[in-house]
Parts: structure tokens; sequence; C-alpha cells
């Protein structure tokens, strides 16, 4: 069957719970969970806080359910199905009139307590609140990234490629590796930079950078060029605007007398986003949920 859309969940959440005669919101998660057969698949499916999206679905359609009166919190965490809940179900409702006949009941309710309405389309939905903020986030993040890459591909020449140098000795520092420093250009043997993980430089990280055109693809050969250029040195970093081969990755992998970890265009700009590096904050926006074991204690 497949994890149902938020907007089947509503009904099919208050089905479940007309077959008890009470239930927590924890047991109507377990519940759903069983009652829809899902697979292992489907239960691993997470959203960006890493909540299962069926329990995502299940937790919003308990709290709509309760703001519009078809189920009643009798104790801490412990609800029952009412009889406006009991009366709807023999209504024998389609998914999307159970919606719509639940938005209005909630809407009702909270201009009884002086809140304002809910927009349609917040229950019409194929995903709950969070799965639609994951969603905005990651476009919001694919902008950042596009504009990221064209501030790296903005300088042109030698002066470029010096600042990418840069930037990648930077986040490899941002991400807790050591500390960084490029190497001189007239004698670098094909490594661009250092990675000093420890005061007296014993293990080191060694580090390509290559500024490519997006379309611009890094064989296998640069990988070896840049294996050969290793030495002795066990760790290396080959970091690209572009991307790599199959042959690339599959010699990286391979590779028997070091650890060569490529990354691409792709993944750079994730992890600048990620470490802060050449971006700023613009606003912090914390998403609480209810802490189910303090109410169910």
């Amino acid at each position: 069957m497949g994890i149902p859309s938020q907007t089947e969940m509503f009904k099919i959440v208050l089905e479940i719970m007309s077959d008890y005669p009470q239930f927590s919101r924890r047991q109507a998660k377990s519940v759903v969970c069983e009652k829809l057969n899902l697979s292992d698949e489907e239960q691993k499916q997470k959203t960006s806080s890493e909540v299962p999206i069926y329990e995502s679905r299940t937790g919003w359609a308990v709290s709509w359910l309760c703001d519009a009166g078809y189920i009643a919190r009798v104790s801490r965490g412990t609800y029952v199905i009412t009889e406006k809940g009991k009366h709807i179900l023999q209504e024998n409702l389609s998914v999307s009139e159970f919606a719509r006949r639940l938005q209005a009941e909630r809407n009702n309710q909270t201009q009884r307590e002086g809140g304002q309405d809910i927009e349609q389309e917040d229950l019409i939905s194929d995903t709950s609140p969070m799965e639609r903020l994951d969603i905005i986030v990651k476009e919001m993040h694919s902008q950042l990234s596009h504009e990221i890459m064209n501030a790296i591909m903005s300088v042109e020449g030698r002066a470029g490629d010096s600042f990418f140098e840069k930037i990648v000795t930077d986040l490899l520092e941002k991400m807790g590796y050591g500390k960084g420093s490029v190497t001189s250009a007239s004698n670098d043997r094909g490594i661009d930079g250092i990675i000093k993980t420890d005061p007296l430089g014993f293990n080191p990280i060694l580090i390509q950078a290559k500024r490519y055109a997006t379309g611009h693809s890094v064989g296998r050969p640069e990988i070896q060029s840049f294996a050969g250029a290793l030495g002795a040195v066990k760790r290396g970093v080959f970091i690209t605007t572009s991307y790599f081969s199959q042959g690339a990755i599959d010699f990286a992998k391979s590779f028997p007398h070091s650890d060569i970890v490529l990354i691409d265009g792709k993944k750079l700009t994730e992890l600048m986003i990620q470490y802060n590096l050449g971006v700023s904050v613009e606003r912090d926006i914390y998403i609480k949920r209810i802490d189910s074991d303090y109410f169910e204690q």
C-alpha cells in the first residue's frame, strides 16, 4: 500500500482509533504501522528531523482530529473517539470529503477559541507540514548551492584557481580535520593544499583542487596522477567543481595504498552550506514537537 498521504492519514487514523476503547499517541503510530503493513524500507523513510514519515503524518492526524473534536484527550497522552468521530465515519465519506469536513470543524473550533483559520491546502495535501518545510529548505539550499558555484567560478584565471584552493583548505579546517595551508604554485608537485592533522604534521591530508566547468568530467588518469603524488601519505582528497567519471570513482575506491576521497561540485556546495563556509545565517528557526514521553509518563 505504501505510506498514505497526509490527507489519507486523517481518515485512516480515525478508523483505526474507532477499534479501541482508548489509545495513546505512541500506540496510534505503532498500530498504523502494523495495520498498513509498512515494509522495513517504508518505516525507514524519515523527515529531515529524523522522524519516520509515517509517524509524522500519524502525529499530525491525531492533533488535527483532536482539534476538530473527532477524538478527545481523557488523560495525559490518552485519547478516545467521540460521538462526533463515530458519526462522521458512518457517513462513509471519501478521503477528500473527510478532509474538508475535518478542516471545517477545526476552523469552527479555532474561531470559538479566538484563533485564525487554517488554509485549506494545509489538510488537502500529500505531505505533513514538516515534510513541506523539508521541501522548502531543499529548494532554498539548491538555489544557494547554485549561487555558491557561480561565485567560485566568477573569478577568472589563476586568481580564481588560487582562491578555490583556499576554499577547499578552509573547508577541511571547518570540518575539523586540522590546520590547512595552500602549497606554493611553483613547487606543489600536483598537491594544492595540506591539512596538518597533528602539531608535528606526521599524518597529513593532501588535497588536489580542480576548478573545472560543470560539464568537465574528471577521469581516471587524473586520479591516478593524484595517487602517485601522494607518495607515502595515506590520505588524500580530490575536490572539483565538476564531476567524476565512473572510472575515476572505481579507481579511488580500489586504490590499495591510500584512502582517496572524491568530492564533486554538488557535494562541495552541500558541505560549504553545512559548515557555514562562504555563507551566513539569515534567520534561525526552531521547529518544536510535543514530547510524548513527558505527557505519557
